[in-house]
């Protein structure tokens, strides 16, 4: 990543190239899916600070 001083990689990182090319119906398809799992729990991990990666 070039020219964003301070900045860093998302954690984990998000598959947006998986996702842009989706059509409307694609999207409604893969709510409907997800809404249609039940919960779960799970323990959402603490974020690394910026520097903590340097």
């Amino acid at each position: 990543m070039e020219g964003l001083d301070g900045s860093r990689m998302l954690l984990p990182p998000m598959p947006w190239q998986n996702f842009a090319t989706m059509t409307d119906e694609d999207l409604r398809a893969k709510f409907a899916y997800l809404k249609s799992l039940p919960p779960v729990k799970n323990a959402v991990p603490a974020p690394i600070a910026p520097t903590a990666l340097q």
